[in-house]
């Protein structure tokens, strides 16, 4: 028994007897080992002279992509120590992508953060990340890291030497740190081995069948490590991939660099989506996608209807459940029929690269078709998080017994099914209170999501307030409110107990969404307080 977990991580009872579970992909164990520059080097000696990263402005061939990788790679190794960590604050152009490849094939940790981000968050970031240098490519004087290197003025530093020594590539090092945002708002470090990155790398190329006649978009930022996976993928099938900030750059310019390259496929987050997708000439811009991947836990069967007509009628939509922490855990291809069950798609099929528990809080096994909370173990999973300037093991605990292998209790409570599709219901940590009653937010959420005109239900007690009360949330762009909130309210008195019916129900058209996709819990809170 540990205090982390609340029960003995070495009685537990793993597997899913009879489920059946997506095989790993073909020859990861060796390809997982590989240092990332000789792979690179392969890929960019297969086309040296075909397109890698292309934006509205600027493109890099394979040839260029690799001496840039390089010269990064040697500028890092001259001013960082072994074991030490560089910062990359980086763009999202060809030559800020580069740059983090650059840093990766370095073997020093690389603390990948997002220059988006405002100045005094970075200055916390930083401020405990305690790095040994900065990779920017916009002067930003932080006085607490030693070494600032600017991106532009690396060229041509290439070592003769370019491969690292034998012996000094251990996949299983500390690689790259992911800060993910918190529903704090302070943000949190996770970090990955050079394993675990080229595990999703070649998980994510393999799943979405890619060859080097794609061309790739990622909607969201590569500091990400879903969109680092895929453009890392991409880039070592021999794809081209297309680079461009929505924020910075606007709608309409990314979809006018979807149709002058002919995108093939692309991956979001649904809300990111739900935006792209409605636009004018939305048709247009995705006339040649074959595959789009949606990143989340749920996807609502509303999202899918109303994407489908503006996709070409071939191209497929792919789900997949994923974290940082966690790597994919479920892909599955949605098929037509799936679009309209009520409380959103499921997540997918469970894949082979871990082992799973479905616990009770207690950490005992449910019974199968029982919800209860996901628990992983394998070797490809975050080695722990970063804070104050070193690797510390946060919620991963090791597997007795299997060197090398780690277990993290996701704090998901999901559903199996007997073909081995998984639905999330929600989470096991928003347990709540009210009036000395606990309550499951995912159980009034899954009630809400029934109706067909809810594509999303959050539910929250309002904070900072001497008697909290629960608040529904309900997103949808049907116009007759007050008759939705009537019906929902009907429903939820069917389905739960007084004390878990919300005491208002709100509809909206959007909730508010942290950098990383997922919805602000707290910002909801606080506005239900306000």
């Amino acid at each position: 028994m540990t205090a982390e977990t609340g029960w003995a991580i070495d009685t537990l009872n793993w597997g899913l007897p009879g489920v059946p579970l997506d095989p790993e992909p073909p020859g990861a164990e060796t390809f997982c080992a590989t240092p990332l520059l000789d792979l690179l080097e392969t890929a960019a000696g297969r086309s040296p002279d075909a397109i890698a990263l292309t934006s509205w402005t600027a493109r890099l061939t394979y040839r260029a992509l690799l001496d840039r990788v390089r010269d990064v790679a040697a500028s890092v190794v001259a001013c960082v120590p072994a074991g030490g960590t560089i910062a990359c604050l980086l763009p999202r152009s060809p030559d800020g992508v580069a740059a983090v490849l650059g840093c990766l094939v370095s073997g020093r940790v690389c603390l990948i953060a997002d220059p988006d981000y405002p100045a005094e968050r970075l200055a916390t970031l930083l401020a405990d990340a305690a790095p040994d240098a900065l990779l920017t490519a916009v002067p930003m004087p932080f006085d607490n890291v030693p070494i600032v290197l600017n991106l532009d003025r690396i060229s041509g530093r290439t070592v003769n030497n370019r491969r690292r020594p034998a012996g000094t590539w251990d996949p299983d090092a500390p690689s790259a740190v992911h800060f993910t945002s918190g529903s704090s708002g302070r943000p949190k470090g996770i970090v990955l081995s050079a394993r675990s990155i080229l595990y999703r790398a070649l998980h994510t190329s393999t799943g979405m069948n890619t060859s080097p006649d794609d061309r790739i978009f990622t909607l969201t930022s590569h500091v990400t490590s879903a969109n680092l996976a895929m453009i890392l993928g991409g880039l070592l099938r021999g794809a081209r991939i297309l680079v461009a900030n929505i924020v910075t750059e606007g709608i309409n310019t990314v979809l006018r660099l979807f149709e002058r390259e002919a995108v093939t496929l692309m991956t979001g987050t649904a809300p990111v989506l739900r935006t792209l997708l409605a636009m004018p000439r939305a048709r247009a811009a995705f006339g040649a996608v074959r595959l789009m991947r949606a990143g989340g836990v749920s996807i609502a069967g509303t999202d899918l209807a109303a994407w489908r007509p503006v996709l070409p009628s071939t191209c497929a939509i792919q789900h997949a459940y994923s974290s940082t922490e966690a790597l994919v855990v479920a892909v599955w291809i949605v098929p037509p029929e799936a679009d309209a069950r009520p409380g959103g798609v499921p997540s997918g099929v469970l894949q082979s690269v871990h082992d799973y528990a479905i616990l009770d809080p207690d950490g005992r096994p449910v019974p199968f078709g029982e919800p209860g909370e996901l628990v992983l173990r394998g070797r490809y999973l975050a080695l722990g998080e970063w804070v104050g300037g070193r690797l510390v093991p946060g919620p991963m605990m090791p597997a007795p017994g299997r060197p090398g292998a780690r277990i993290f209790r996701t704090g998901d409570l999901v559903r199996i099914a007997p073909d081995g599709i998984m639905r999330v219901l929600g989470r096991a940590d928003r347990q709540i209170k009210v009036n000395g009653v606990r309550i499951e937010p995912a159980e009034i959420e899954a009630v809400i999501r029934t109706d067909p005109r809810v594509t999303d239900a959050v539910a929250v007690l309002s904070s900072g307030t001497a008697a909290p009360e629960l608040f529904g949330f309900a997103l949808s762009d049907d116009p007759d409110t007050a008759e939705l909130v009537a019906a929902l309210r009907r429903r939820l008195a069917q389905a739960l107990p007084t004390a878990a019916r919300p005491a208002r129900l709100i509809v909206l058209t959007a909730f508010p969404m942290l950098s990383s996709g997922k919805i602000d819990l707290a910002a909801l809170s606080r506005w239900a307080r306000d």
